[in-house]
């Protein structure tokens, strides 16, 4: 829905974090944008310049981008969660830069994980690992025996990463940092409510233009989401 609305503005000079092998660099080509990608894997930007020879992408990492020698953007685009990799002080960091590489009237569009999922599944009665636990079984069973037959074959890992890394999750009144299934429960994300985003994006310099869950439904001030991830338009204040 995000890509049809903002159709025109995604036409223009588009930045987009994380490109990965350029789902969506291949989308802004095809609207005639002048499409650039950066991401950290040399084997995703190679694959890139191969596939899309008309776009620019490079390697890069998400922290470096207030190095970009290219401002004046239409928009930039930081899809599946990928800002939530970086801690809270390095994504305010990584926000404020972004800010300064749109031009007047430009945007950004990202995603994030909504601690309200999180903590409705709590409230519900439920332990926020079991919740997911229980997510995860679901999807297993509607999996092909084989796939079902791989992903118990992970399970050993995922345990070695679970116990390894949920020491370190932690919480704030504003944020929380969770171990989640993400790369077999390698990874922590940062995870934040709707509103919360919404008042970090205005101490940083911006202006929240609309929030959507993931089914396409806005998520107005206030109004909380039990998605499990949000994506935000938002603009930098004048």
């Amino acid at each position: 829905m995000l890509l049809a609305r903002y159709r025109e503005v995604l036409s223009g000079r588009v930045l987009e974090l994380g490109c990965g092998a350029g789902r969506l660099l291949g989308y802004f080509l095809t609207l005639g944008a002048q499409a650039h990608g950066v991401d950290l894997a040399p084997a995703m930007v190679e694959y890139c310049r191969r596939v899309y020879p008309t776009a620019d992408v490079r390697v890069g990492d998400l922290r470096s981008v207030g190095g970009w020698d290219g401002g004046g953007l239409d928009s930039v685009f930081a899809s599946y969660n990928v800002l939530d990799v970086l801690d809270d002080a390095e994504r305010r960091r990584v926000l404020a830069a972004i800010r300064e590489l749109i031009a007047p009237g430009g945007i950004l569009i990202f995603s994030s994980h909504n601690l309200e999922a999180v903590d409705g599944a709590a409230e519900a009665g439920a332990r926020p690992v079991l919740a997911r636990a229980r997510a995860l079984g679901h999807k297993l069973l509607d999996r092909p025996p084989a796939a079902v037959l791989r992903a118990l074959r992970r399970t050993p890992r995922r345990l070695r990463n679970r116990r390894r890394l949920v020491k370190l999750e932690r919480r704030t009144d504003n944020y929380a940092i969770l171990n989640d299934i993400a790369q077999d429960y390698g990874l922590l994300h940062y995870y934040i409510g709707r509103d919360e985003q919404e008042r970090q994006l205005e101490q940083l310099g911006y202006e929240l233009l609309e929030c959507l869950d993931l089914e396409g439904f806005p998520v107005p001030h206030g109004a909380g989401s039990r998605s499990t991830e949000l994506h935000y338009v938002a603009r930098p204040r004048i």
